[in-house]
């Protein structure tokens, strides 16, 4: 009796911490906890630290999250009765493979993420193509089981190419990076051809799994294409489009235990399901929960004043604290959706000339350059241990966002002016940026983390820039492990 009870009594404690984290959201106007509790990790460093109309919105999709996610639960825990399943081992390990998928999704991610970043990579490609084969264990008609598992094979193949694109995308076009999701999306579509011809699923099972497949397409992702299509992608969070991937493949399980392992009120209803429906009219508002940021115009009233002179180094020292935290406060993570290992957001104060550098600062080799061949290129230059980036403009604050990730994210192109990548190497296992508080001339307005996330090695350094004379100057740093040092410039 516990089995069937566990989902609603999970969901209830879900829904009671929520309208906790709810409460003090409302009072104390920062959505740290609620964020925290609905999607099961903490918000960024820039997220929502004070009352706005976007933090508003924001917490409109934090809540659409939270009904999808409750709706998950109570769907993934309502385990069926033990029995032994009909159809001998391959039933039994085809559940087992699902129900291990599923508690990756829906738990595994974090404790994922504190793993080496190879060691990650490799347990979710392992879980990935434990689900996708065992629908060929289990589905009727050898010919569609042979199918299934050639589709899950490409599939599998897809998923880990795009893992380690970073390592080979410099020999490939970018467009190649969303070729490579087509075999997923094949193999959703054919295991729901055999699921509906097998007879042993239900039409929720069916449908939830028909959204899954739908929501590939516009998922930030494995849907990248969008991008190209519309213009800018929508952002929508994965924590939100996963919902129905992980019913789907929970329900799938419990079905495989034979007639009657679903209670009826899950049985297969006239009309759509509510959390289809409720997600149709709030989907909107999921994008606001993590938007690519546009650059800030201009009209916001960014440049801040200079500190004035005044009597007292302490009250001048106050009125330059104050110059740079109203700068810092300007800037805004321009790609939220993607949360690296280490990153920071901070205006970037330039001197003469503009321009600046991403290096090691204990490496003491002598190398070429980087300065003069990046004026030279007019965007970006690395050699050895550093890399010089030019900018737009000169002796006023730019917005600078710095991500350091475990592997290649997503190319991104549209709202960029100039993208380029390069190769450096970090022979002390550091890389960083000067901070304006060393006491130079420029430099960053907050101290920005070490970039090279896995020490000593070589790092690809993928530079974004923007910037016109109704906006603020913007680049965007991402740096990840990379073996190729050569340069690419997508725009």
């Amino acid at each position: 009796m516990f089995r069937q009870r566990m989902g609603p009594i999970v969901a209830g404690v879900y829904l009671s911490a929520a309208a906790v984290a709810g409460v003090l959201a409302a009072v104390t106007g920062d959505l740290g906890p609620l964020w925290t509790v609905v999607l099961w990790h903490a918000p960024g460093e820039n997220a929502f630290t004070e009352p706005s109309t976007a933090a508003v919105l924001a917490a409109a999709g934090l809540f659409a999250i939270l009904a999808l996610k409750t709706w998950m639960l109570r769907q993934v825990l309502a385990l069926p009765p033990r029995a032994a399943p009909p159809g001998g081992t391959r039933v039994v390990w085809a559940r087992r493979a699902l129900y291990l998928a599923v508690a990756f999704h829906v738990a595994g991610r974090l404790p994922a993420a504190l793993l080496p970043g190879d060691l990650a990579v490799v347990l979710a490609l392992l879980l990935w193509s434990a689900q996708t084969v065992s629908f060929a264990l289990v589905l009727s008609g050898r010919r569609m089981r042979m199918c299934v598992l050639a589709a899950a094979l490409a599939a599998s193949a897809a998923t880990a190419a795009t893992a380690f694109y970073g390592e080979i995308h410099p020999l490939l076009p970018p467009t190649f990076f969303y070729v490579l999701w087509v075999p997923v999306l094949g193999w959703q579509v054919l295991v729901l051809a055999g699921q509906r011809r097998d007879g042993r699923w239900s039409r929720p099972t069916l449908r939830a799994g028909l959204v899954a497949a739908c929501l590939t397409l516009v998922s930030p992702y494995p849907g990248a294409g969008l991008e190209w299509v519309l213009g800018r992608s929508p952002e929508l969070p994965a924590e939100g489009l996963v919902v129905f991937l992980v019913v789907w493949l929970a329900r799938s399980a419990h079905e495989l235990a034979g007639p009657g392992a679903v209670p009826d009120e899950l049985g297969p209803p006239r009309r759509l399901p509510r959390p289809i429906l409720l997600a149709v009219v709030l989907l909107p508002f999921l994008a606001l929960v993590a938007p690519e940021a546009a650059p800030p115009p201009a009209a916001y009233g960014w440049q801040p004043e200079p500190p004035r002179t005044t009597n007292g180094q302490a009250a001048e020292r106050e009125d330059h604290e104050d110059y740079v935290a109203e700068a810092n406060a300007r800037c805004r993570d321009p790609w939220p959706r993607i949360r690296a290992r280490r990153q920071g957001t901070a205006a970037y104060f330039l001197f003469e000339g503009g321009g600046y550098g991403v290096y090691d600062p204990d490496d003491t080799s002598e190398g070429e350059d980087v300065f003069g061949a990046a004026i030279e290129d007019g965007f970006v230059a690395a050699g050895g241990g550093a890399a010089a980036v030019m900018t737009y403009g000169e002796n006023e604050p730019m917005c600078l966002t710095v991500k350091a990730l475990g592997s290649a994210p997503p190319l991104r192109l549209k709202g960029w002016e100039q993208v380029a990548e390069v190769g450096v190497v970090s022979r002390s296992g550091r890389l960083v940026l000067p901070s304006y508080a060393d006491g130079g001339e420029e430099g960053a307005g907050a101290r920005l983390p070490n970039l090279a996330v896995r020490g000593p090695g070589r790092y690809r350094l993928r530079v974004y820039a923007r910037g016109t004379e109704e906006t603020v100057e913007e680049h965007l740093v991402v740096v990840f492990p990379g073996r190729s040092v050569k340069k690419v410039v997508y725009r």
